[in-house]
């Protein structure tokens, strides 16, 4: 039998993938250097996108109607706060800190990134779109004191502690 998971379990599962596919969502965040592979980048992002969305709500499939709703309204609540702290920072820089967040989360074992799932399915399309953004040391390191601010934010939250 399957181990049941809490009301905060599910949300702490579901954030991740709920704020990449937040941050896929914006026009023009993975724009190829060759306009000849535009068409195959958004195919590349329109699967990505499909998988982190099933990700999301993949986990809260064997609730009741009821419950899954008021997670739901939780794990959008709690992303909108996240995504609000944004502001106007580059996408490559949100990205570089939510790719540190999934690091940080797998490494605690909070999160396992099970072959084949849908969530490894996504990080393993992301990570060579925007790899690169790692070279820039000043970007990384903005990428990684907006991770500890995000970490902090969930945490304040009750989320990931």
């Amino acid at each position: 039998m399957t181990p049941t998971l809490s009301d905060r379990q599910h949300v702490e599962l579901a954030i991740p993938a709920y704020l990449l596919y937040a941050l896929t969502a914006g026009a023009g965040v993975f724009v190829p250097s060759d306009p000849d592979h535009a068409v195959r980048a958004e195919a590349d992002v329109a699967a990505l996108r499909t998988d982190l969305h099933f990700a999301c709500l993949e986990l809260l499939d064997d609730l009741i109607p009821r419950k899954k709703h008021a997670l739901l309204r939780r794990i959008e609540l709690i992303g909108k706060g996240v995504i609000a702290n944004w502001g106007e920072r580059p996408a490559l820089t949100v990205m570089l800190a939510l790719w540190y967040f999934l690091k940080d989360l797998t490494d605690r074992e909070v999160l396992i990134l099970w072959e084949g799932s849908a969530m490894e399915r996504a990080t393993s399309k992301l990570l060579p779109m925007f790899e690169h953004g790692f070279d820039e040391q000043k970007r990384d390191t903005a990428a990684q004191e907006q991770f500890r601010q995000l970490l902090a934010h969930l945490q304040d939250e009750r989320l990931y502690c």
